[in-house]
């Protein structure tokens, strides 16, 4: 047998190459110009999911009154995180590097300008031992802070023709 490159006389068994997408078989010094081809390729084995084993649903969970768990944030939030983070020696930058928040967000919450997110509010409690919300008893937020509540004439002015 010749190879199909040089035409050179192949001794023993030739190699199988890819040249451009064109297979040939070569002697083995030509064997270099392309890629080998292996004849013997594994034969894919079918991959069977495992079975399944029976489970019984989960129960649901009781879902929980979020407002039974609520608390508002303190009205004087913001000079109590002054307060306390001068207590400590920190300034408003340290302060931010420590709960990593800019230090802007430090100065508005001091300064009324935004209420923290509960994530923020978290970190500053954490950080500065303090507390910053109070719990919220059930008969206030059922009832508005013990009033009668609104009604819609409260809201809305009736123009009479």
């Amino acid at each position: 047998m010749q190879c199909e490159i040089c035409g050179a006389e192949i001794v023993g068994k030739p190699k199988r190459v890819e040249i451009d997408g064109t297979e040939l078989d070569v002697c083995n010094n030509c064997a270099r110009f392309g890629n080998t081809i292996d004849k013997w390729s594994p034969v894919t084995k079918k991959i069977i999911p495992p079975q399944r084993s029976f489970r019984p649903k989960p129960r649901p969970r009781p879902r929980r009154d979020e407002f039974r768990e609520m608390a508002e944030i303190v009205p004087e939030y913001g000079k109590v995180v002054k307060e306390a983070r001068e207590n400590l020696g920190l300034t408003s930058e340290e302060l931010g590097v420590k709960i990593k928040v800019k230090a802007s967000l430090i100065r508005k919450v001091e300064r009324h300008e935004i209420i923290p997110e509960d994530s923020i509010r978290i970190k500053l409690e954490r950080t500065l031992d303090v507390k910053l919300t109070d719990k919220v008893s059930e008969d206030e937020w059922k009832t508005g802070g013990g009033s009668k509540g609104l009604t819609l004439g409260d809201i809305a002015s009736i123009k009479r023709k």
